[in-house]
């Protein structure tokens, strides 16, 4: 074997490695996608919530599904992870005869507007919208007036959402 046949073999199998690490890297790539899907996500609430200003986002603590991790409990925040059309619901019960006024932001914007109002015992009301997000986006429930309100919880109240399309 000549000193050219050793180089052109050393160049081929560099290029094999090369070419086999790369399969080995799209194959983990596949796999994740796969696993992670389209976000999706259903979260309730099981303490009731005393909403104290008009910034506090409610923390929908017991969830029950959470398809790609895109909703986070300890913020409330639900955020985009792939870009596209999105459908979002949220049911608020109030707690004893009171009502609660709140919203649906996309990022720190108002999106659609909810109140659950007094019934004899309690009385919720649910509101839903679709979305068009892009990564990093980020969609929560929030309080919109001054003044202290109490949300029921007990898995009463809840909020969810899933990706509908790019």
């Amino acid at each position: 074997m000549t000193e050219k046949d050793n180089a052109n073999r050393e160049v081929t199998d560099k290029i094999r490695g090369n070419v086999n690490a790369f399969c080995e890297e799209l194959d983990k790539i596949k796999k994740a996608a796969c696993t992670i899907g389209n976000p999706a996500f259903l979260a309730a609430l099981t303490p009731h919530f005393t909403l104290s200003g008009i910034d506090d986002v409610i923390k929908f603590d017991d969830v029950r599904v959470n398809r790609a991790g895109a909703y986070d409990p300890s913020t409330g925040v639900f955020t985009a992870t792939v870009q596209g059309l999105y459908h979002f619901s949220c049911m608020i019960l109030a707690n004893h005869g009171a009502v609660v006024h709140y919203q649906l932001n996309k990022n720190d914007q108002p999106y659609i507007i909810g109140y659950s109002h007094k019934g004899a015992f309690a009385d919720s009301s649910t509101i839903s919208a679709v979305m068009e997000l892009t990564v990093g986006d980020r969609v929560f429930v929030k309080h919109r007036v001054a003044g202290a309100e109490v949300v029921f919880g007990a898995a009463h109240t809840s909020f969810s959402g899933y990706f509908i399309h790019e």
